[in-house]
């Protein structure tokens, strides 16, 4: 091989992968298979599911483009569900971000943000200081990690540790965001932008070591090796 021909190998060997991985939604075509969940109280560390829903699809107004709204189905607390593109073994998330709007309703509760279920444990993320959404777009990013925004079990367990994390990431079968932030049954939420961050991938250091040491044999001995 000469060198004419090396230099566009290794550059699709250095540019073909991704260096970071990542799962997302913008919404915008359509809902992308997200659903709400309603859960009986979490103030009360009741985590019943009650009812289960369709989002709304909304045409403009998102940030930018569409997003999903949803109004106040029910009694208990909903969320906004993640589909199974977000589930299954994710030990190399990192983290979490998303877009929140909140209309027609006062901000006067205040719960769990976010919540990971996996391998029979439930990770509960709770913001501090609080999350106030309005009628605007707030930007919303959360770490995988511990801390002493994140609790094992309910709201008073004890702090979720690094091996906790790892026990739920790598069978996760559910994540929810919280999408009530009033005492009654009058809101209105809506959401756009979710990703979830995960770590580099092994295979694009691979690809991009062997990129590296080969083109840089090549330029030092004039041949590949």
């Amino acid at each position: 091989m000469n060198k004419k021909q090396l230099l566009p190998v290794a550059i699709a060997l250095l540019t073909s992968q991704p260096i970071l991985a990542s799962v997302s939604s913008s919404f915008d075509v359509d809902s992308e298979n997200w659903q709400i969940v309603s859960f009986a109280d979490f103030s009360q560390n009741n985590y019943s599911i009650i009812g289960q829903y369709q989002p709304s699809y909304v045409s403009g107004g998102g940030n930018p483009g569409n997003y999903l709204a949803a109004t106040d189905p029910d009694s208990g607390d909903f969320t906004f569900s993640a589909p199974a593109a977000f589930l299954g073994a994710q030990t190399g998330a990192t983290g979490l971000s998303y877009d929140l709007t909140y209309r027609d309703g006062d901000v006067n509760w205040q719960t769990t943000d976010v919540m990971l279920v996996g391998n029979g444990q439930r990770l509960l993320w709770k913001r501090d200081p609080n999350i106030v959404p309005d009628s605007s777009w707030t930007h919303i990013s959360l770490t995988f990690a511990p801390s002493s925004e994140w609790r094992l079990g309910s709201t008073g367990g004890v702090f979720a540790s690094q091996s906790d994390f790892q026990n739920v990431l790598s069978n996760l079968s559910g994540l929810y965001i919280h999408g009530e932030f009033t005492n009654g049954i009058i809101e209105t939420a809506g959401l756009d932008n979710v990703v979830l961050q995960t770590v580099p991938l092994p295979g694009a250091f691979w690809l991009f070591g062997v990129g590296v040491a080969g083109f840089w044999s090549f330029n030092r001995n004039g041949v590949l090796r």
